[in-house]
């Protein structure tokens, strides 16, 4: 039988299909890999920190036979285990501090190492340490690292493809974030919206990780329950002629979310320039005024999610919730600025939580037709601070809806999240995990030695430019710079022609032309990690 046209047509299709399926259903499978485990060591995490939450809070109610503690018990208490994490974070895994999501955009941008070995033991315990002390830290900044760090060390385990590797990196994050809150949306939009310079888009690296966040969401709600994490009472959505009010609220968060950035980074560069004797002092006195304060005022320590279905009641007086506000806002800031291992979203959540509930109580009558129930700033504000800080307004509005179940309420907290970011961005802030990532890059040390070859032309400006930039690099990394005049040699002056003069790092070609220090450094440090990742695997 001869065989048509659209015959050949279908078999061609159907051809295409089955080499997409060879070529793609493995990433699928690892992906699939990736957001079980990330969804055990996440679950897992969230079931320990909760027990060891669960023993301090007996132990300050004098529940555990030992009698009800005194201030310095309890303030003692806190500060060791602040200043163990913080201990075991600088001793073993430095990279550990603070939340890790900038490591994990640092990692994927191809500047940051990733050695998981170190970094998985030492943020999970070091986290619960830190979390059980009473600092004012969240959950998911751990998980989503230890999500990333299982990426890596399934393709280091296996030797997959490079590019695989790097979806897997995201793909572990995402699900990190998913076992944190039960919100795979959310997961999946982080990486997509708060990486997006770093990851490398494409339909099949979006699949995977959908497939590692709805893998990691079934694991832990078949280990913890099924259930959202701040559950809410249903609300009527507010009257269309009353919507006005939300943007209006949405450029105060935006502020808010400025000033927040500015004062964290603040206090990360001062806590920098810190001996390590006086990090650890600095982690034991922060330690101690919040288990101090964990006996007298509860709501101000912990990551907030009590505090947060507190406030959905309505039930704290408007006064109280302004300075709940302020005293959580410094407390947080310094919580983070003790480099323990923590994240920022949950606690950014609680402030959001309680200057929204401020804000409805206080100008209730004031808007026309008014908002019925305060309680709808408050998922609001939880959307438009973590959009006004991190920069990721989508994602904010799916964490809110998601964790809340307030999916009603969808319009209200577009309109605030949107305003909170175009203020925060017009003030001049930027992304807050940027700036984090842009101080690891600067302060970070190469670590590996050689040399740099400047391939240059004699009597040329551009070249003689270029090398001035060369030698500033040279300098602050303390590598050799090698000179290498072309113009002798005519084969390797016609390879480089037009591109002259050229900068490479052990084989490795930095930049060319018109040479920027910025750009070559970034460089620069991509060369180093891979060159230094190469040595370990052959080493191993």
């Amino acid at each position: 039988m001869t065989e048509t046209p659209n015959d050949k047509a279908n078999r061609w299709i159907l051809g295409r299909f089955m080499e997409a399926q060879r070529r793609d259903a493995p990433l699928m499978v690892w992906a699939l890999i990736v957001g079980t485990l990330a969804g055990l060591v996440g679950g897992g995490f969230r079931y320990f920190v909760e027990r060891l939450a669960d023993l301090r809070v007996r132990f300050d109610a004098g529940a555990l036979g030992l009698g009800p503690p005194g201030p310095w018990e309890a303030a003692g208490l806190s500060a060791l285990l602040a200043m163990a994490a913080v201990w075991l974070v600088r001793r073993y895994a430095p990279e550990a501090s603070g939340s890790g999501v900038q490591e994990v955009e640092g990692a994927l941008d191809g500047i940051r190492p990733v050695r998981w070995w170190r970094v998985l033991p030492v943020k999970f315990g070091a986290g619960a340490l830190a979390m059980s002390s009473g600092l004012l830290m969240g959950r998911e900044g751990p998980t989503i690292q230890m999500g990333a760090a299982l990426g890596r060390m399934l393709s280091d385990t296996f030797h997959l493809r490079a590019e695989h590797a790097h979806v897997l990196l995201a793909a572990g994050a995402g699900a990190g974030l998913t076992a944190a809150f039960n919100a795979p949306l959310a997961g999946m939009l982080f990486v997509i919206e708060e990486m997006r310079p770093q990851f490398h888009y494409n339909a099949i690296s979006v699949q995977a990780i959908l497939v590692a966040c709805a893998a990691s969401d079934v694991v832990v709600r078949v280990l913890l329950g099924d259930g959202l994490i701040l559950p809410m009472s249903p609300l009527p959505a507010p009257a269309v002629h009353a919507l006005w009010i939300f943007p209006v609220f949405g450029a105060l968060i935006g502020v808010i979310g400025f000033g927040f950035n500015h004062f964290l980074v603040a206090m990360v560069d001062r806590v920098a320039r810190f001996s390590e004797g006086q990090r650890l002092l600095f982690a034991g006195v922060v330690g101690g005024v919040v288990g101090w304060l964990a006996l007298i005022l509860p709501e101000t320590v912990g990551g907030g999610e009590g505090l947060i279905e507190q406030a959905f009641t309505g039930t704290i007086p408007t006064t109280l919730l302004l300075l709940l506000f302020l005293g959580r806002f410094v407390l947080t800031v310094a919580s983070y600025g003790t480099g323990a291992p923590g994240g920022i979203f949950a606690p950014m959540l609680a402030l959001g939580t309680l200057f929204g509930l401020w804000f409805g109580q206080a100008t209730q009558g004031w808007v026309p037709g008014g908002i019925d129930h305060p309680q709808i700033f408050t998922i609001a504000a939880m959307g438009a601070l973590f959009s006004a800080t991190v920069r990721a307004p989508i994602t904010g509005i799916a964490l809110a809806a998601e964790l809340t179940g307030s999916f009603p309420q969808l319009l209200p907290i577009i309109l605030t999240c949107i305003p909170a970011t175009l203020v925060a961005h017009g003030l001049g802030g930027l992304p807050i995990y940027t700036v984090l990532l842009e101080r690891i890059v600067r302060d970070s040390k190469l670590g590996v030695t050689g040399r740099l070859i400047f391939y240059r032309e004699p009597d040329s400006p551009r070249c003689e430019r270029g090398e001035v930039v060369a030698r500033r690099l040279a300098d602050r990394f303390d590598l050799e710079l090698v000179p290498a005049d072309v113009s002798p040699d005519k084969a390797l002056a016609k390879t480089f022609g037009a591109r002259l003069p050229v900068l490479e790092f052990e084989g490795v070609e930095l930049g060319s032309g018109e040479l920027s220090e910025k750009s070559l450094e970034k460089e620069l440090k991509r060369a180093a990690v891979i060159i230094e990742e190469g040595g370990r695997q052959k080493a191993d």
